[in-house]
């Protein structure tokens, strides 16, 4: 299958969102939500992220997430990443009762493709004050593509995450999150963020 043939398929696909002029909507990507840790991106911006979340929720924006909210290479489950960063969660769990949460999943979290994957690992979660488990999101749905279109003109835009045009990062996507898993995250524990520094520093271990 080519990439004109899997775009199209998403575009065919996808959930279509009706909206008014009235309606406000904020966008965001490639978040790749970690486990805290050297080598969660996210985590250096998690307290801008959060504000800027919490306004737009006061000031009754949609809000959709583009894919690859959650760094699922990296990380083996959605266990670690809610423990270090449950206040996101929280409040998108506000955007989602009041169905104003629009998800698409990436190839970071392609796993949430599965509805059954999500149902168990996103629906509930452990609360430790109290010693049950609480609902987080319930009935939470990922898409591949969303299309907005507007009720006045009918105009549309389509939305995804892109990995599609990608062969690797749509076909092979598990390879791809073994190679980061054995490799990539290791290195950026130990603090290298840049692979083009990676050969002088093993020229200079070897002197």
């Amino acid at each position: 299958m080519s990439s004109h043939s899997r775009l199209s398929r998403a575009f065919e696909q996808a959930k279509t969102i009706t909206f008014t002029k009235d309606d406000k909507f904020i966008l965001f990507s490639d978040c790749h939500r970690g486990d805290n840790s050297f080598a969660d991106d996210f985590a250096r911006n998690r307290n801008i992220y959060f504000h800027a979340l919490a306004h737009y929720y006061d000031n009754g924006f949609q809000y959709i997430e583009l894919g690859d909210g959650d760094e699922l290479w990296e990380n083996r489950s959605f266990k670690t990443l809610f423990k270090a960063h449950r206040n996101v969660y929280k409040l998108m769990r506000q955007f989602h009762n009041e169905k104003r949460l629009h998800l698409i999943y990436g190839n970071h979290d392609m796993v949430y493709r599965n509805p059954n994957y999500v149902k168990k690992h996103l629906s509930t979660y452990f609360d430790e004050r109290f010693g049950e488990e609480k609902v987080l999101f319930s009935n939470l749905v990922f898409n591949e593509a969303l299309i907005l279109k507007m009720k006045q003109s009918g105009k549309t835009l389509f939305l995804t995450h892109g990995h599609q045009a990608d062969f690797m990062n749509y076909v092979f996507w598990k390879f791809n999150r073994f190679m980061v898993r054995a490799l990539w995250k290791p290195l950026q524990i130990m603090g290298i963020s840049d692979l083009q520094v990676l050969p002088r520093i093993l020229k200079n271990s070897l002197k």
